[in-house]
């Protein structure tokens, strides 16, 4: 069984800018993989940006059955800052395929978070408070662009696909050791590449 590693978050994006040539689907994918290391990161304002989202944006979160709808800039931070407010914003695909259109983006991953054997999310999964469990599930989502920019999110959980394992300790990580472990890729994704690629549609 793999278990999530912070570090991985990229691979889906890297493998398909290795092939993609369209000048200007490269720029949503590296908006997209910025995105992701942000969020992680829990620095999720610079997400939230003129260059990176539009000014009223529109997520869709399906999870087992229910979904969220955050309409609007304030409804999306409000989103954020409770995510990274309860510190947990560690998570991330163990696999993911990504690829680019004119639309935006597109995914289908298997997605996983490492939590405490006393996380809400175990509550009627019958595990030991003292161990640690990985939680993961499969997911497709499509992710709008607009003029190089996000659009929103419109996420879609298989519900049937949700499964809990118990992992080493180590595989537990906090926010700030993921920031940590995160930061040389955030670095090879500046907002200044984000910037220029943004050209790419003001210029059109």
């Amino acid at each position: 069984m793999k278990v999530f590693d912070v570090r991985d978050i990229p691979t889906g994006v890297d493998a398909a800018l290795a092939v993609v040539e369209n000048p200007r689907h490269r720029h949503v994918l590296k908006n997209y993989r910025r995105h992701a290391l942000l969020e992680v990161s829990g620095l999720w304002e610079d997400i939230l940006i003129p260059t990176m989202t539009v000014e009223h944006p529109l997520y869709r979160l399906t999870e087992r059955g229910r979904t969220l709808v955050c309409d609007g800039m304030d409804e999306v931070r409000g989103l954020y800052a409770d995510i990274v407010g309860r510190g947990v914003n560690v998570f991330g695909a163990l696999e993911e395929e990504v690829a680019v259109s004119d639309y935006g983006i597109f995914i289908e991953a298997v997605f996983a978070q490492v939590v405490r054997g006393t996380d809400p999310a175990l509550a009627d999964e019958g595990v030991d408070p003292a161990g640690v469990y990985q939680v993961s599930h499969r997911f497709a989502a499509a992710w709008p662009y607009r003029d190089g920019r996000l659009v929103g999110e419109f996420v879609y959980d298989d519900t049937g696909s949700w499964r809990v394992d118990e992992v080493p300790p180590s595989a537990l990580l906090t926010p700030a050791q993921a920031r940590a472990a995160l930061a040389p890729y955030l670095a090879q994704s500046p907002l200044s590449e984000i910037e220029e690629g943004l050209r790419l549609f003001r210029d059109a």
